[in-house]
C-alpha cells in the first residue's frame, strides 16, 4: 500500500501557510491551535518555510508573517524576503513615532505590490491588503517609482500603461496630471494618492502620502504612511509624518545597500 506521508506533510505545510497569511502576524501557539495540529509540528513547517524563503520571523521573535515570495506560488512573483525582514522592524519603528500605519511596495510589471503593512494593527478600522496589487497612475507610492525611472524605462512603462484596460491605468484625468505630478515627486521627494482612488477604495476615509526607498541612486521601493482625514489639518499632520517617513525610507535604502555590498 502506498504511503501518504508525503501527501499529509505537503497538506499540512500549504495549510499552515495559509494560515500565516490570513491570520499573520500569528504566533507557533496559535498556528497550531488554528491548524488542528501539535506545536512542534507547526514549529518544524514554520522552519522550512523560513528556509526556503516564504515566512520570516518577525522582529518580535514570536510571532510570523509572510514574505512577497510567497506569490511565486501563483504567477512567479519575484519579491525580496530580505527586503521584508530589513524593512519590517523599521516601518514599526515608524509606526510607533508617528501613530500611523504605512504600507511598502515594489514595482511588478505594470503595478506596484504591496509586500509589508501595518495597517490593520493597533485598531485602524482599515484592512490590510497585504499582496494587492495597486495602480502606478493613481497611487503615491507608483508615482514616486515612475518618477525615479530613467526616461527610456518610464518610456516603456507609460506604454505598457496606455495598452493596459485597467479603469486607474486608463483614467483620462491621471494621464492629464501626470506630467505635473511627477515633476512635483522629483522636486519634493514624495507624491500623493490620487483622490479620485481614494474615494473609490476607502470612501474618502484617508489620505496616503509616499516616499522613494533608493539604494544606490535607483528606486528600489516605495513607502507609503496612510492618514484618517478627520484626524487633522493636512499640512500640519504632513510635517509632522514626512521626515519620520523619509528618514525611515533612508535607513531601509541604507539596509539594503549593506546587504548588497555584503554580498559582492
Amino acid at each position: 500500500m502506498p504511503s501518504f506521508q508525503p501527501v499529509r506533510a505537503i497538506t499540512r505545510g500549504l495549510t499552515v501557510l495559509r494560515l500565516v497569511s490570513e491570520e499573520g502576524p500569528i504566533s507557533a501557539t496559535d498556528l497550531a491551535r488554528a491548524a488542528k495540529l501539535p506545536q512542534p509540528t507547526v514549529v518544524r513547517i514554520l522552519e522550512t518555510l523560513i528556509e526556503d524563503g516564504y515566512v520570516y520571523r518577525r522582529s518580535d521573535g514570536t510571532t510570523f508573517g509572510i514574505t512577497g515570495r510567497t506569490k511565486t506560488l501563483s504567477r512567479g512573483y519575484d519579491a525580496s524576503s530580505r527586503l521584508v525582514q530589513l524593512a519590517e522592524p523599521l516601518i514599526e519603528k515608524l509606526r510607533a513615532e508617528i501613530g500611523w500605519p504605512s504600507n511598502l511596495a515594489i514595482l511588478e510589471d505594470d503595478a506596484m505590490t504591496i509586500v509589508y503593512t501595518n495597517r490593520n494593527a493597533k485598531g485602524l478600522s482599515i484592512p490590510g491588503r497585504l499582496g494587492a496589487r495597486i495602480p502606478l497612475l493613481a497611487t503615491g507610492v507608483g508615482i514616486v517609482q515612475l518618477a525615479s525611472l530613467p526616461l527610456p524605462e518610464l518610456e516603456q512603462q507609460l506604454a505598457r500603461l496606455r495598452s493596459s484596460k485597467d479603469v486607474w491605468d486608463s483614467t483620462p484625468a491621471l494621464w492629464d496630471t501626470l506630467n505635473k505630478r511627477l515633476v512635483a515627486a522629483r522636486r519634493h521627494g514624495y507624491a500623493f494618492a490620487d483622490e479620485r482612488y481614494l474615494d473609490a477604495v476607502y470612501q474618502s476615509r484617508i489620505w496616503a502620502v509616499a516616499v522613494p526607498i533608493s539604494v544606490n541612486d535607483e528606486t528600489a521601493a516605495a513607502v507609503s504612511s496612510l492618514v484618517l482625514r478627520g484626524a487633522g489639518q493636512r499640512q500640519r499632520l504632513l510635517a509632522q509624518i514626512l521626515p519620520a517617513l523619509r528618514r525611515t525610507a533612508a535607513a531601509i535604502g541604507k539596509a539594503l545597500s549593506l546587504e548588497a555590498s555584503n554580498r559582492t
